[in-house]
């Protein structure tokens, strides 16, 4: 198995601090909520008791001691309160906090049945329903987690659930909110090929293959299967029809009935990526919903909350906390945060650890995986996918788009086929050629033509390879929030000569200089981090130094236990200077130092974008495809696809190492590149990606 999947997979299978996918049987906890080892109720309700007779009220206190608790704690804290004061901690609390600050505080003090049924009476109280949340809350729910709300909801409101959503809905979405209440649904991890296949072909029949859609299949369907069966069916509905299910169903229903269908679908699927997706939408545009963004913060922090922050980092491009930080301000900005973890530099040790616990295992890999490939001298051969084309004229390309552009409709086919196969070089030479025939730009003539990723495509393969390195470099600061992690693939990927070329079109282009707008962007280690390898000074002499090597692994075993203050600048000197081949001699070396006992699981607090930029470097020294292939991965994996990532690395390494990041991506996944394109994208688009990864 290769070396980046089993390191993923133990992340995925024993590591708490990751949230990953994984399948029925997993029993890692992926809550960001952990019960406080030294915990005494009776001196949290002290203190508590304290901080809310303070003049103007202690919240910061409040925070500390509600959201570093797990649910259970609170409970306990809430008896001694009540015991020690003769008045429930809640009353107290809800005399001394207000808006939505008060809002979380009270959510963290019920448990999680109370919490669900308060969100669910919440929802179909007043005027009006909010269908969405009830359709969230039954629809990601367990069926011990629907029991315990129901009774959680008769116990406060003196009535059955069913019967208030019998008076608040009606129609087919009240059919299906009463049978998801009704707390039957399969969760058997075994899977019915069979039954998936006549369920896969029912659901075709329903809807997309008849005119008009019998919703009481759908409904059934979607209401009884287990998650894992109907991601089974799923798959076979793809036999039957060119869309995938969720599409068709887009297409088929509207409104409530929709939003609810699609929930059942979409947390199927990727539960934590629903979730995502919902916090995304909540902070999206002028306003925040701080009741969405409560509930699933609230609700998921000692169930998934980690895996629906990894999946929100992939799906958007930035940290979850970035945009708690950007949509929310004071106390309830605090307690948010507070439940989510992020980067503290008391924390570092246990991050080097973490590292040095990667580089143990990978040089124990490189000892016994031959496919890891670093054994004899460098290779000369090409691995690039896209060719120059040998009967190449510059004129008679330039003419075709000419005429490409002009057809009504455009004729994409013949774009593709020749912006596609003609490698960088032979593209400059068209554009020179189409600008002296017509006096107009290429480019400027392609983006009035065409749309989309499609668009993105074709005008990134026209750029050189420095303008599109600097193009992606200014994309990624631009605007509010900076991609971290695309200025550390750039800047961490590239050689000395490639960083040096992206530096003076950047400037060219821009009109500043790379480091200087990197330095009004980022701050900290990852600042110094990432000017350091803007300098485009790193080693690459492919003559290894022995004896550095083993000093190098000295001070990385150092800087790993000893004080915080000297960790982040070793750390950074190393992975910065050294070439690739030093640094893996370096992480042999360090193996016959390291102790068992040295590496730790990464905190859950670790998922800051220095991480993000310094495990890239020990990624790309170990091996670069399949660094590649894992972004790839990555950005295809769940609901969604990031084509902004795709685009960038088949574009930018389609004439460096693409065929080796598809063997990678093969040998780590079990599946072509080609065919998760296939499945992932469509169109103009999904044919240029499929030329340009090789395919006729």
């Amino acid at each position: 198995m290769a070396f980046f999947k089993n390191f993923l997979d133990k992340i995925c299978s024993d590591d708490s601090s990751k949230g990953s996918k994984g399948g029925p049987g997993e029993t890692a906890y992926f809550g960001t909520i952990k019960a406080d080892p030294n915990f005494n109720a009776q001196n949290d309700a002290e203190i508590l008791k304290k901080a809310i007779e303070t003049k103007d009220v202690n919240e910061a206190t409040i925070v500390e001691v509600i959201a570093k608790r797990t649910n259970a704690q609170r409970q306990q804290i809430k008896a001694a309160f009540q015991q020690s004061t003769g008045k429930p901690l809640v009353d107290a609390l809800k005399n001394a906090l207000k808006s939505d600050f008060e809002d979380v505080v009270l959510a963290l003090l019920m448990t999680p049945p109370e919490y669900n049924a308060f969100e669910l009476r919440r929802a179909m109280k007043g005027l009006g329903t909010s269908e969405v949340v009830l359709s969230e809350i039954l629809g990601t729910r367990s069926n011990k987690e629907i029991e315990e709300l129901k009774n959680a909801f008769k116990e406060a409101y003196g009535q059955l659930l069913e019967e208030q959503i019998k008076h608040e809905t009606s129609g087919n979405l009240e059919t299906t909110l009463l049978a998801l209440c009704k707390a039957t649904r399969n969760e058997n991890s075994k899977i019915d090929d069979g039954l998936a296949k006549s369920d896969a072909k029912a659901l075709f029949d329903a809807g997309e293959n008849r005119i008009g859609t019998v919703c009481s299949v759908l409904v059934d369907v979607l209401t009884t299967r287990s998650e894992a069966q109907l991601c089974k069916i799923f798959k076979y509905y793809g036999q039957y029809s060119k869309n995938s299910f969720a599409k068709d169903l887009a297409s088929e229903l509207h409104g409530s009935l929709e939003d609810c269908l699609m929930t059942l679908v979409k947390a199927a699927w990727n539960k934590p990526a629903l979730f995502a997706e919902k916090l995304h939408l909540a902070m999206k545009g002028l306003g925040t919903n701080t009741d969405t963004l409560t509930r699933i913060i609230v609700g998921r922090s000692e169930i998934d909350l980690l895996k629906i922050i990894q999946e929100y980092k992939r799906m958007y491009g930035k940290t979850l906390q970035e945009q708690i930080l950007k949509e929310t301000a004071g106390d309830y900005e605090k307690i948010l945060l507070a439940l989510y973890p992020f980067l503290q530099p008391e924390k570092w040790n246990s991050f080097i650890s973490h590292i040095m616990d990667f580089l143990k295992k990978f040089t124990q890999q490189v000892n016994d995986d031959s496919t890891m490939g670093f054994k004899g001298p460098p290779e000369t051969g090409y691995f690039g996918t896209v060719k120059a084309d040998p009967n190449f004229n510059a004129q008679n390309d330039a003419a075709r788009l000419k005429k490409a552009i002009e057809t009504k409709g455009v004729d994409e086919a013949t774009i593709v086929e020749v912006i596609a196969k003609r490698n960088n070089a032979q593209r400059q030479k068209i554009k020179e050629a189409y600008q002296q025939s017509t006096g107009k730009p290429l480019a400027e003539a392609l983006k009035k033509s065409l749309k989309s990723d499609f668009e993105e495509v074709v005008l990134a393969l026209l750029m050189t390879p420095p303008e599109y390195d600097a193009f992606e470099m200014k994309r990624a600061m631009k605007n509010l929030g900076t991609n971290e992690d695309v200025l550390s693939e750039i800047l961490g990927t590239r050689t000395i000569n490639e960083i040096e070329a992206l530096k003076r079109s950047f400037k060219e282009v821009n009109g500043e200089l790379l480091e200087d707008e990197i330095k009004s962007e980022i701050k900290g280690d990852l600042e110094t981090t990432l000017v350091a390898l803007c300098k485009g000074t790193r080693s690459e002499d492919p003559n290894i130094d022995d004896g550095l090597a083993k000093s190098d692994a000295k001070a990385l075993f150092a800087a790993g236990e000893n004080r915080i203050g000297t960790v982040v600048s070793v750390l950074i000197d190393i992975l910065t200077t050294r070439s690739e081949a030093q640094l893996r001699k370096v992480f042999k070396y360090y193996s016959e130092l390291s102790k068992d006992g040295v590496a730790k699981a990464l905190e859950g607090e670790l998922t800051g974008d220095i991480e993000d930029c310094l495990m890239t470097l020990v990624k790309a020294a170990c091996n670069k495809p399949a660094y590649f292939a894992e972004r790839l991965y990555l950005a295809m994996k769940g609901l969604g696809t990031n084509t902004d990532t795709l685009t960038r690395i088949i574009v930018g390494r389609s004439e460096i190492d693409l065929l080796k990041i598809t063997q990678e991506y093969k040998r780590m996944y079990g599946k072509s590149l080609q065919e998760q394109i296939l499945k992932e994208t469509s169109g103009d688009y999904e044919r240029i990606m499929m030329a340009i990864c090789g395919a006729p």
